[in-house]
């Protein structure tokens, strides 16, 4: 089993972020640590769309890629049934969408210091 990833409310969750993710579960603390070999990254790509204006958008990596199937071939009965979320930043999240997603903040941490942040494990964002 990978260190980077626990099941919560029948899901495994996968962390590809380069920080550990602190879940709320229940009213508890949650720590889903952080792996230096699944950090998963994407590149911006920018559109001229004016004068002196740009569209920043995010693709995804050949690494990205390999990393995403070897997680989903490795929790292949999780992702088979839907059960798979491989968590990231906004950006993975955009560059490789319905693949990955992004956390939204516990209810009554939507506005703290990072350092006390607390994530939903029951809703994410996807793009």
């Amino acid at each position: 089993m990978m260190q980077n990833m626990l099941v919560i409310n029948e899901k495994a969750i996968v962390n590809t972020t380069p920080h550990p993710i602190a879940f709320d579960v229940d009213g508890e603390k949650v720590l889903i640590p952080c792996d230096e070999n699944y950090i998963l990254n994407a590149k911006a790509v920018e559109e001229p769309v004016g004068d002196d204006l740009v569209r920043t958008g995010f693709v995804g990596t050949d690494d990205g890629e390999a990393l995403i199937k070897a997680i989903e071939e490795s929790l292949e009965s999780y992702a088979s049934e839907g059960r798979l979320r491989i968590v990231g930043s906004i950006i993975a999240a955009q560059a490789y969408p319905g693949r990955v997603v992004a956390m939204t903040p516990a209810k009554g941490y939507e506005r703290v210091a990072p350092a006390e942040k607390r994530m939903n494990p029951s809703k994410f964002t996807t793009f």
